[in-house]
């Protein structure tokens, strides 16, 4: 590929964040690379300003960074492999992370104090799909079950800090967490190692929510010993992905992620107002005037399949935003396929009017389009659709892809993107 290349298939390179929680050795693994000693949690592959990805521009050639190719995307695609427990946290919804980062704006907080709350004015739902068996936590569980769950364990002083589900159920949970968050450290220090000691004492033959929430505890202690999310946490709905299943975060969902390897896509944002299993700052206050604390079952979301008759099969999950959408193709047989980021499979060619990204993690897949030569990529390896030549930013970007070989691609887009 000629260097100044402004369309067609672009090899894109991601930045590997080291955060503490995040997994030794499973994204070193799905890029071929010899385990750095420290832990890998996240690959970022998109624009985003903290870590933008870069783009090769000519075999051999010096990188620059993707956004000169395909604008500032709406969405950051990551690969996420927790190996112990992120924060509980909630995202604010658009109108609030407007008026909240105006008011700090006028406030003059600085822009990377620990305590700034809005980094942005945009919104943050996120998508996540399972690659391996994923833990997660995920939107205020139904009371009943988590008052059965908090007397199972046997700790009193559990039990009390729960009364207001009793009393509220509908809205109990902020009480609850109000409590909880503004517990002096001394009682925190209290009702956690009662918390974990109640739970080590659980049988094997327990119901399964309460086997579930003593081995949660057990998860989060070692992870996070002392903090009072550990508390926190049973409120919330204890998921398991099988791969496959993804989980939709929309704003004000508290949530938290476990443990497991996945597929990620979230609208650009750093706002994230966080509630427990952190040593990073917490606003009680304003978390719980973002939360919304109505119960409600986990989001989880089966896929929607389609299979081609020429030997790929094409899956999407819908999410009600128009940040981004995820399809994951199968290509099984070395019959040409076209398809697009929205996961629709044609047998003739599809223009596709936004950028997308391009991940493969298994096998070895041909993706060709925009009227340039194919770019093979292997597992690990990801890609940019360029804008056509003239395009105007995001908007009228338009490409054709095609899919070759034997493997498994992911393929991210702008929600907004609709085939011709």
């Amino acid at each position: 590929m000629t260097g100044g290349q402004s369309a067609g298939i672009l090899r894109l390179f991601g930045r590997v964040r080291d955060y503490d929680w995040g997994s030794p050795t499973a994204i070193y693994d799905l890029l071929g690379e010899d385990p750095s000693g420290r832990p890998a949690a996240e690959l970022w592959l998109g624009t985003h300003p903290s870590a933008p990805s870069e783009i090769e521009t000519e075999t051999g050639g010096r990188r620059r960074p993707a956004e000169a190719a395909v604008g500032r995307l709406p969405f950051l695609l990551k690969v996420l492999a927790a190996d112990k427990a992120l924060s509980l946290q909630v995202h604010p919804d658009r109108a609030q992370a407007q008026a909240g980062f105006d008011g700090e704006e006028r406030a003059g907080v600085p822009p990377q104090a620990p305590h700034r709350r809005y980094r942005d004015r945009n919104h943050k739902p996120e998508l996540i799909v399972a690659l391996t068996p994923f833990r997660a936590l995920a939107g205020i569980r139904d009371p009943q079950r988590t008052l059965c769950v908090v007397q199972s364990l046997g700790h009193p002083p559990l039990t009390a800090a729960f009364e207001p589900l009793w009393e509220d159920p509908s809205a109990g949970a902020a009480t609850v967490l109000r409590t909880l968050l503004t517990m002096p450290a001394h009682q925190v220090r209290g009702l956690v190692d009662g918390i974990v000691k109640a739970a080590g004492m659980i049988g094997p033959r327990a119901e399964p929510d309460v086997a579930a929430a003593a081995d949660l505890v057990g998860q989060l202690a070692v992870a996070h010993p002392g903090d009072v999310g550990i508390a926190a946490a049973l409120l919330l709905n204890d998921v398991l992905l099988q791969p496959g299943e993804a989980l939709f975060q929309p704003a004000r969902l508290l949530h938290a992620y476990v443990h497991g390897v996945g597929i990620e896509i979230m609208a650009t944002s750093d706002n994230v107002l966080r509630g427990g299993l952190t040593s990073k700052h917490v606003d009680v206050d304003e978390l719980l005037r973002v939360l919304d604390p109505t119960p409600t079952r986990a989001p989880v979301l089966a896929p929607r399949t389609v299979r081609g008759a020429a030997g790929i099969t094409v899956r999407t999950w819908d999410v009600p935003v128009d940040d981004f959408v995820l399809a994951e193709a199968v290509c099984d047989e070395t019959m040409p396929n076209r398809a697009d980021p929205r996961g629709n499979v044609h047998d003739g060619s599809v223009t596709v009017r936004r950028p997308a990204v391009l991940l493969v993690t298994d096998g070895t897949v041909m993706v060709e389009g925009m009227g340039v030569c194919a770019t093979r990529l292997r597992r690990g390896q990801a890609a940019v659709v360029a804008p056509a030549p003239g395009a105007q930013g995001v908007s009228e970007a338009e490409g054709v892809l095609t899919l070759r070989g034997r493997g498994r691609v992911f393929l991210a887009s702008p929600g907004s993107c609709a085939p011709s």
